[in-house]
């Protein structure tokens, strides 16, 4: 009948889902109602890559709340690796923010040195390697190219049956999607606020991500830190607190985007803005190999006046007009039949050949359009041109500056952001909330201004000089090495000891200690030392000999002070104590407070008086 109700074009979905209870029926979605069709139909099971998500987004026939990007993910990927300005700027990005490299820190101000820091030895084993086969600048790489051709990028973090984090995988931008958010949960989230951590109950809309594999099953995900499980199959959250067999759960992502889309969730590059200059560029590189392939525009235009050509001349000559570009440079014989006239008087058949379109052989066309599009999409991403490859017109002065420059804002902004996200979510979830992530900042080293602040830090005695060999090492490609410094001599001034002093107060010479051959007797009693024989005259004693160079130092006797000097310059380490202890008791009313620093103080001012007169004489 004409009022009945046309039947629903969508039909209700189930799904079997074995459990350890049993086998149950869950209601996963609506989807399309197939149309009958003959036994002997053909249908194609095959699935096209442009739309292989298509049934699956929101208001589609199989609607499973999944998002639809705002630009298609495969295109822009496509365009990223075919236009000859993208791929550069793309790879200078790669190079410059995620290849300099990255260490770890402790965030307390009075940490001890980080190459003794156990945590932060666990830290470097486990990004040298966070999945098998992979470093993480590797890693971070792919996400840079990921997030720079798409606007996307997903890393997958993995983690044991005890929930701890033990890979880190990089997932293809174009091969994820984002789903509809799902209603608010209560979570329980920690907050530092006045300096301590807190714990605050929030409501929280969690993010579910899904991957179409062989273009027939879902594969579910959740947002990195989610308060529940999902299950991977179906992409149900569990129940609040309770936890889903591990082989059930879907992994988490962490999901980078380059800049915001203003509809949805997605990101979009940062090129977007150019993407008529990108496809332009292209178009205009496809004309002129089509216009060189094909032979471009006829060089030549041929003009018959008084003749007509025969059929098989004008045959050759279109057949040789329209070949390839390679056949078309080439000498052509034309054979011309005069038309009109009589016997008396014949008309002459002329054949005018003129130069057409020669201009635009010398140089393909479209040049000056394709550089302009080049300064807009290298506008977009902010790089100089000398990280394109362009240094003609640079000088070093000119490179430093725009190195500085792009450096300060855009490669290290981006790397400051990597680096929070990395800090903020991933490494407290590993256990290391003290510590933090720092990327390693691009510098240009002039090498004759380092080794100067080298010379400046080793005039200052206060540096290690194994830092200072390593420094020099690392500027000028030297393998210096540092060895054990030589020991101090033994005497002062270099001079061999000759005299002492003995417990009485005397100078005696010093006597070397006979080597004695093996097996032979000791001698009865030691040597005993005699006193010097040019002090034979004089006080034998080391109060005299300090009396003597005091008396000769206010008289300014230079002759006896330096005579007193050689005989104080030949007394080993213990008769020079023993002669700063007696000059400092002649020389101060009361030296017990501080008899040493005294006598350095007496016989310094002896020394200098001596050494000033030598040097005036």
């Amino acid at each position: 009948m004409a009022d009945e109700k046309q039947p629903d074009q969508k039909a209700q979905v189930y799904r079997l889902v074995k459990s350890e209870a049993g086998v149950s029926i869950q209601k996963v979605g609506f989807g399309a109602k197939e149309s009958a069709a003959s036994s002997d139909a053909v249908a194609s099971n095959a699935a096209s890559p442009e739309d292989e998500y298509q049934q699956f987004y929101v208001g589609a026939a199989n609607d499973r709340g999944v998002l639809c990007p705002p630009y298609n993910l495969r295109r822009l990927d496509r365009l990223a690796q075919e236009n000859n300005t993208l791929s550069p700027c793309i790879e200078a990005m790669v190079t410059n923010i995620d290849g300099t490299g990255y260490d770890f820190e402790s965030k307390a101000e009075s940490a001890e040195d980080k190459e003794d820091d156990s945590q932060i030895e666990q830290l470097r084993e486990f990004f040298s390697e966070p999945l098998p086969g992979t470093n993480f600048i590797s890693l971070r790489k792919s996400l840079r190219r990921d997030l720079e051709a798409t606007g996307n990028a997903y890393l997958e973090v993995l983690r044991n049956a005890q929930d701890q984090i033990v890979f880190l995988k990089h997932v293809d931008s174009k091969m994820m999607r984002l789903v509809k958010l799902d209603e608010s949960v209560e979570v329980e989230v920690t907050v530092k606020r006045n300096g301590v951590d807190t714990k605050i109950k929030m409501m929280k809309r969690e993010r579910r991500f899904v991957q179409l594999l062989n273009g027939l099953t879902l594969v579910y995900f959740r947002e990195f830190g989610a308060s529940r499980d999902i299950n991977k199959t179906t992409g149900i959250w569990s129940k609040q607190g309770q936890r889903l067999p591990a082989k059930d759960r879907g992994t988490e992502i962490l999901h980078f985007t380059c800049l915001p889309d203003a509809h949805t969730d997605y990101g979009v590059p940062r090129w977007i803005s150019q993407l008529p200059s990108v496809l332009g560029s292209r178009k205009a590189e496809e004309f002129n190999l089509d216009f060189f392939d094909n032979g471009g525009i006829p060089p030549v235009l041929i003009t018959l006046q008084g003749g007509t050509l025969q059929a098989e001349t004008r045959k050759a000559l279109e057949a040789k007009m329209t070949g390839s570009a390679e056949k078309t440079n080439r000498v052509q014989i034309l054979e011309v039949e005069p038309a009109g006239g009589s016997l008396d008087h014949p008309t002459q058949a002329r054949v005018t050949v003129e130069r057409f379109g020669g201009e635009r052989t010398n140089d393909s066309m479209f040049e000056e359009y394709d550089n302009k599009c080049e300064e807009r999409v290298r506008r977009a991403f902010r790089l100089a041109p000398i990280f394109l490859g362009a240094s003609d017109d640079y000088s070093f002065a000119s490179a430093y500056v725009s190195y500085t420059v792009t450096e300060a804002q855009v490669f290290k902004p981006e790397r400051d952001e990597f680096d929070e996200i990395m800090n903020s979510k991933l490494l407290p979830a590993m256990g290391f909330g003290e510590y933090k992530m720092a990327s390693k900042p691009l510098v240009i080293e002039d090498v004759h201004l380092k080794i100067e602040g080298l010379q400046i830090g080793l005039g200052t005695n206060r540096v290690d000089v194994e830092d200072v060999i390593y420094e020099l090492n690392e500027a000028t490609g030297l393998k210096l090495k540092t060895i054990d410094p030589p020991e101090p001599p033994a005497v002062p001034n270099g001079l061999e000891s000759t005299h002492t002093v003995d417990n009485e107060g005397n100078i005696v010479p010093i006597k070397p200690v006979p080597v004695e051959a093996p097996g032979a007797k000791e001698p009865k009693s030691a040597p005993t030392a005699t006193p010097a024989k040019k002090w034979e005259k004089q006080p034998a004693g080391i109060q005299a000999l300090a009396k003597d160079t005091l008396i000769a130092l206010r008289k300014r006797d230079w002759p006896e002070l330096a005579k007193n000097m050689t005989l104080v310059k030949s007394l080993d380490a213990k008769g020079v104590a023993k002669f700063k202890q007696a000059t400092a008791e002649l020389q101060f009313i009361n030296p017990e407070h501080d008899a040493e620093g005294l006598g350095d103080l007496a016989a310094a001012t002896i020394s200098l008086m001596h050494h000033s007169h030598a040097h005036q004489h």
